[in-house]
């Protein structure tokens, strides 16, 4: 029964639920608050009209100057002290042959007729003073009361009814353009949608910025998968063709061994190219997903020497002049294997495109150790700046023909290496000036090791 219960209300707007709740506890208070009121107002009306008996007939018998048969509601009668009556005038159906009886307001029933009468003798007189007061209009007044109290409450509930559910209903429509918005991100797969509401500083409001910047980060995803989609598809396309293209060719025109052993040297080549890509796809891949990576204490110069050591053999058969200058025993927190690829990535584009000579050094400040890779090649535009840690990117000159093109991936993966290990990543290059790429480490003694 409970469960029905529950699930009836939960087929119920929130609007009207909230309505209903509340307006069962105002009618339950308002209820008790009329109950009370009537008792109250019962033994105030009634208080209040002993009260008025009793001063008035004692400021008349203290000033019989004063006396007058009628005034303000209240009867006066004047006694000898024999009880005969001397003066003043009696409500009709009031019995004026009632015993005398000082010091207290009393009741007097005669059928339906009530009267209030206080008596008191004067002062310095031998006479005595009545003073009596219809009870009827006392009931009236507590009648009128109770009609104005009951016509009031109902239209004051009315009213505090329709003023909470119009604001419990504009203060839930972000609710629905909420769920219109996400109705009409998810039907249309628009990511650049947002929720749009007026300026407000509400929870509501809040809750709408929060799932903006959510949708923000779900635009950067979607456009960032889709670009790599494209960029994938395109990059697999050309060696892909390029096989097809041999397979084809030494299948149907080979003739000797030799052409055969050309077209598959050529299919071998490009299929290490597409291999080579796609790790790097994966690898990349892995450190986007951003998972936690123990990082520890390493030596950062003992990698860079030993990366160093392999760099200059290379350097040197493609006849290029390389130097290393590195600070002894710098410590940072890191991980060796993927700081040994960063340095790598910046060494290899070295060797690409350098004329003359590479340089390799780690300098040291009070906080922070500073990395660098410095080549003479013909260097990078200001517009290919701020492009090349993209995915795929490559400056279109003749710093990538085609002996010097990769897959424009290497520097993707260093600045998601930086990233990870919270370093600072640049370059500094123009046209026609050689290039300087740069890492910047927090030093180990300034972190938890």
């Amino acid at each position: 029964m409970l469960l029905r219960i529950k699930q009836a209300l939960a087929n119920i707007p929130i609007t009207a639920r909230v309505t209903l709740w509340y307006s069962f506890f105002i009618i339950v208070i308002v209820a008790a608050l009329v109950a009370i009121s009537a008792v109250v107002a019962d033994e105030v009306f009634e208080d209040v009209s002993q009260k008025k008996l009793a001063k008035s007939v004692t400021k008349i018998a203290n000033d019989m100057d004063e006396f007058e048969p009628y005034d303000d509601g209240i009867f006066f009668i004047k006694y000898n002290a024999k009880g005969d009556v001397i003066g003043g005038l009696a409500p009709k159906h009031f019995q004026i042959s009632l015993k005398m009886n000082s010091g207290a307001v009393r009741l007097f029933e005669n059928g339906e007729n009530r009267f209030y009468y206080y008596d008191i003798a004067a002062k310095g007189k031998n006479v005595w003073v009545r003073g009596v007061i219809n009870a009827e209009k006392f009931f009236k007044k507590e009648g009128l009361f109770l009609l104005a109290l009951g016509v009031f409450v109902p239209v004051l509930f009315l009213f505090v009814l329709y003023g909470g559910y119009k604001t419990i209903k504009n203060a839930m429509k972000p609710v629905a353009t909420m769920s219109k918005t996400a109705l009409e991100i998810g039907s249309s797969r628009d990511f650049s949608k947002r929720i749009d509401l007026p300026a407000g500083k509400d929870e509501l409001h809040a809750l709408a910025s929060v799932f903006n910047q959510m949708l923000d980060s779900l635009e950067k995803v979607y456009q960032s998968e889709k670009q790599l989609t494209s960029d994938v598809s395109h990059e697999l396309r050309t060696p892909l063709s390029v096989i097809m293209a041999e397979s084809d060719y030494a299948k149907n025109y080979s003739q000797n061994l030799n052409e055969a052993k050309e077209s598959l040297e050529v299919i071998s080549r490009q299929s290490r190219k597409i291999t080579s890509l796609i790790d790097q796809i994966l690898e990349l891949s892995r450190l986007e997903a951003g998972r936690n990576l123990e990082l520890k204490r390493i030596n950062l110069s003992s990698i860079l020497q030993n990366l160093a050591s392999d760099y200059e053999k290379l350097a040197s058969a493609k006849g290029l002049k390389f130097s290393c200058v590195v600070a002894p025993d710098v410590q940072i927190l890191g991980n060796e294997l993927m700081i040994s690829r960063l340095v790598d990535n910046f060494l290899s584009n070295a060797l690409k495109f350098a004329e003359a000579k590479i340089e390799l050094n780690l300098t040291l400040t009070k906080t922070h150790a500073f990395l660098s890779v410095k080549d003479d090649g013909l260097g990078i535009s200001k517009k290919d700046i701020e492009l090349i840690w993209n995915k795929f990117y490559q400056a279109d000159s003749s710093r990538n023909k085609s002996q010097n093109r990769g897959s424009g991936l290497g520097l993707a993966i260093a600045a998601n290496i930086a990233k990870i290990h919270g370093a600072k990543l640049g370059v500094k290059s123009e046209a026609g000036a050689g290039s300087e790429f740069w890492a910047e480490f927090e030093l180990v003694n300034l972190k938890q090791a």
